[in-house]
C-alpha cells in the first residue's frame, strides 16, 4: 500500500509541472536527477556504484511533505538514500544547525535556511558550498526553473537555491464584501484598500487587520518601492528616510484613528493573530498569504459560514505588481559534505518535482512551470465552499516581482527599530516629524555599529 501510495501521489506531482523541458539541460530530462513517476521508471537511473547515504535538514513537519518526499526519492533511488531530520525554527533550533554545520559528527549534507538573516549569516560564516559547478554537473537549468533574478548571490555565486515561493495577499470576507455590495479589488493601491476598510466596518466587525509588530503598510511599502534590499540604501545607510515610509506611515495610522481596525496596543497585549481575528469574523479583512491556506481549511478551531476570497497585495502605487512575501526555503549543501554531487541530484529533482509533495501543507513550489490550477486544486481539495478557488488562482496566476534582502547589516536591529518607533506613532507618544527622525538616526547608528 505504502508503494502503491507512492506512485499515485507521484503521478499527480508529474502533472502539477507543465512546459519544464527544454532540450538537453534541464534536469527534467535526465532520469538520474529527476524520476517522474516516484516509482518504476522504463530508463534505469544511473547511480553511484557505491551507495551514498545523505542527511537533509529542514524545520517541516515529516507528515506535512518531507515524509513522502524522502519516500519517493529513495523507492527511486536505491544507492542514493536520504535521512529526514528535523529542527525547529526557533533560535534555539537554528542555533543547533549552525552547530551541527561547523561540528565533524552528525552534520547535515543538505540543509534548509528559512529567511534570509539566517541564510546570509550561514553564507558569510563559511558554512555553505557554493554550488555553481555542482547545478552545472547536474544539469539544473535554474533560470528555467525558477528565474536567475530571483536567485541571490554572493561574490558573484549561488550558495542557496529557493524551494518554495510564499504569495502574500490579503483574505477577505466574501459575505462582508456582497453586504456591502463592493466587488473584489485586483489591482488597489493601499489607499484604496483603506477606503474598502471603512465599507467592511460593521458594528463590533473590524474592516481589516496587519498584525503588528512585524507586518505594517511602512514596511510593505518599503518593499514595494525598493525590492532589493528595502531597508538599505546604495550607499549602505538606511532607508528610513524614504518618502513612501512616511505616506505608509499615515495610511496605517488612519486606521487606527478611525478606529477601523484593532488598535495597535490591543493588538500587541493580546498577541491577536490574524488568522484568528478574521477567520471568527472580528476583521473583514486580512493581511496575509498563501501561508493562511491551512488555517482557511481548519473549521474545527475555526467554524465560520463565509467563504473566504483573495485579493494581491495593495500597492503604493496604482500598476505595480511587488509581492512583499517572496522565496524561502532555502536549499543549501555543506561546505563540509563529503556526497556535494549527490547532494545536488537530490536538490535538483526535489526543485522540479519533489516539493510537490509539500503543496498539501501549503508550501507553493518556486518551479515556475508548476501548474497553478493544478496547485489549487490541491490547496482547496474539498474546501469548495470554504473559499474561493479562482481568485486564489488569479492571485497565484500574477506575474509578481519578489524582494530580495541579499544584505543583513543590522537586519534584526532595524526590524525592532521600525516597530518600536511605529508603535510611539500609533499610541500618540510621538509625532510624525519626530518618529521620521528617530527612524533614520537609529537605523544609521545600528549599521554603523554592525559595520565596526
Amino acid at each position: 500500500m505504502k508503494k502503491r501510495k507512492l506512485l499515485l501521489v507521484a503521478a499527480l506531482g508529474a502533472m502539477l509541472v507543465t512546459g519544464a523541458c527544454s532540450n538537453g539541460g534541464n534536469a527534467a530530462n535526465d532520469p538520474t536527477n529527476a524520476p517522474t513517476t516516484g516509482g518504476e521508471s522504463s530508463q534505469t537511473p544511473s547511480t553511484p556504484e557505491k551507495k551514498v547515504n545523505i542527511t537533509f535538514w529542514g524545520a517541516i513537519q515529516e507528515e506535512n511533505g518531507p515524509k513522502d518526499v524522502v519516500d519517493a526519492w529513495n523507492m527511486a533511488n536505491p544507492n542514493i538514500q536520504v535521512e529526514y531530520v528535523r529542527y525547529v525554527n526557533d533560535n534555539a533550533g537554528n542555533t543547533k544547525l549552525d552547530t551541527a554545520l561547523i561540528s565533524k559528527s552528525d552534520a547535515p549534507d543538505i540543509f534548509i535556511s528559512y529567511g534570509e538573516t539566517h541564510l546570509n549569516r550561514r553564507v558569510n560564516a563559511g558554512m555553505a558550498a557554493p554550488l555553481d559547478d555542482l547545478m552545472a554537473q547536474a544539469g539544473l537549468d535554474v533560470d528555467d526553473i525558477i528565474g536567475s533574478d530571483n536567485i541571490m548571490k554572493y561574490d558573484n555565486k549561488i550558495f542557496s537555491l529557493p524551494a518554495m515561493k510564499l504569495v502574500a495577499a490579503v483574505l477577505l470576507n466574501q459575505s462582508a464584501l456582497d453586504e456591502a455590495g463592493v466587488a473584489l479589488p485586483e489591482d488597489w493601491t493601499w489607499e484604496e484598500h483603506n477606503e474598502l476598510a471603512k465599507k467592511l466596518t460593521k458594528g463590533d466587525r473590524k474592516g481589516t487587520y496587519i498584525a503588528p509588530p512585524s507586518e505594517s503598510i511602512p514596511r510593505f511599502a518599503l518593499i514595494e518601492s525598493k525590492s532589493v534590499d528595502p531597508y538599505y540604501k546604495d550607499d549602505g545607510t538606511s532607508n528610513f528616510d524614504s518618502p513612501v515610509l512616511r505616506t505608509a506611515l499615515e495610511q496605517q495610522k488612519m486606521l487606527y484613528d478611525q478606529d477601523l481596525m484593532i488598535q495597535w496596543a490591543e493588538a500587541r497585549a493580546n498577541k491577536v493573530l490574524g488568522q484568528s481575528t478574521f477567520l471568527t469574523g472580528e476583521s473583514a479583512m486580512v493581511i496575509g498569504g498563501t501561508h493562511f491556506i491551512r488555517y482557511v481549511k481548519d473549521t474545527k478551531n475555526y467554524p465560520r459560514d463565509f467563504k473566504v476570497a483573495f485579493a494581491p497585495m495593495p500597492q503604493i502605487q496604482k500598476g505595480a505588481n511587488v509581492n512583499t512575501a517572496g522565496f524561502n526555503d532555502y536549499m543549501s549543501i555543506n561546505k563540509n559534505s563529503e556526497n556535494k554531487e549527490a547532494a545536488m541530484k537530490f536538490i535538483a529533482w526535489y526543485l522540479q518535482e519533489g516539493n510537490n509533495y509539500m503543496i498539501p501543507g501549503g508550501r507553493l513550489p518556486s518551479n515556475r512551470h508548476a501548474d497553478i490550477d493544478k496547485v489549487v486544486e490541491l490547496f482547496v481539495g474539498d474546501d469548495i465552499d470554504l473559499m474561493d478557488g479562482e481568485s486564489l488562482k488569479r492571485v497565484l496566476k500574477k506575474d509578481y516581482q519578489f524582494p530580495l534582502q541579499p544584505t543583513s547589516t543590522a537586519y534584526a536591529e532595524l526590524s525592532t527599530i521600525m516597530s518600536e518607533e511605529l508603535e510611539k506613532y500609533y499610541m500618540n507618544v510621538q509625532d510624525l516629524d519626530q518618529t521620521m527622525n528617530a527612524l533614520k538616526s537609529r537605523a544609521d547608528k545600528a549599521i554603523q555599529a554592525a559595520q565596526k
